[in-house]
């Protein structure tokens, strides 16, 4: 099955839209339902009076997909500009600087490790890009790609490049290079977040 052709039927694009926007956001306590994720990505109606940044968390999902799958016609690598280009759209009216790798040094609440220093995120970022893609073109079983990815994804956090939306970026690297695989694209839930959380920051892949 080809799962970026998928993408391209409006109604398995928009249920996949409201997921990733609802789940990925309700990781970061962002205090929106389903429900009002469904009327804010469908309708464009705003349901109740909400926090702004609350709305722009969810509104911005609405451009992901059409880049993520003009990225995928265009067969583009994950590169430091590609993921500072899903920040960009992830954090449009929420960040001043979206785009941009952080300028100074961050830190993750309640993690038992410390983040890159900013002056090592261009490099690291690079290092973590060309690394990805080697082992992508370089695995052939399924599983163990899905795993790489999975791995990479941890060392994306533990680098955690940008001042905020790094969760976010994260998991959209993990959906984009399943789709990029051909791999079975997945939705991490609200649900999962206490044993993904945990899997982070002991850097347990198998829990993932």
């Amino acid at each position: 099955m080809n799962y970026k052709e998928l993408l391209e039927f409006n109604d398995y694009a928009m249920d996949l839209t409201i997921r990733m926007a609802h789940h990925s956001t309700a990781i970061e306590n962002n205090p929106l339902s389903l429900a009002e994720t469904i009327s804010i990505l469908t309708t464009e109606y705003i349901p109740r009076v909400m926090p702004q940044r609350a709305f722009f968390k969810v509104k911005n999902y609405q451009n992901m997909l059409p880049f993520l799958l003009e990225s995928l016609n265009k067969k583009q690598s994950i590169d430091s500009f590609f993921v500072k280009e899903l920040h960009s759209i992830l954090m449009n009216f929420l960040l001043p600087n979206k785009g941009a790798f952080k300028t100074t040094d961050n830190m993750i609440l309640g993690a038992s490790f410390k983040t890159s220093p900013h002056f090592q995120v261009p490099m690291a970022m690079k290092e973590w890009c060309d690394n990805l893609n080697y082992k992508m073109n370089s695995l052939q079983d399924k599983e163990e790609k899905l795993k790489a990815i999975l791995e990479q994804h941890i060392l994306f956090e533990r680098i955690h490049p940008f001042s905020d939306g790094n969760g976010r970026v994260g998991r959209m690297l993990v959906f984009y290079s399943t789709l990029e695989q051909n791999l079975v694209p997945f939705v991490i839930t609200k649900e999962q977040k206490e044993p993904y959380i945990k899997a982070l920051d002991t850097h347990n892949v198998e829990s993932l």
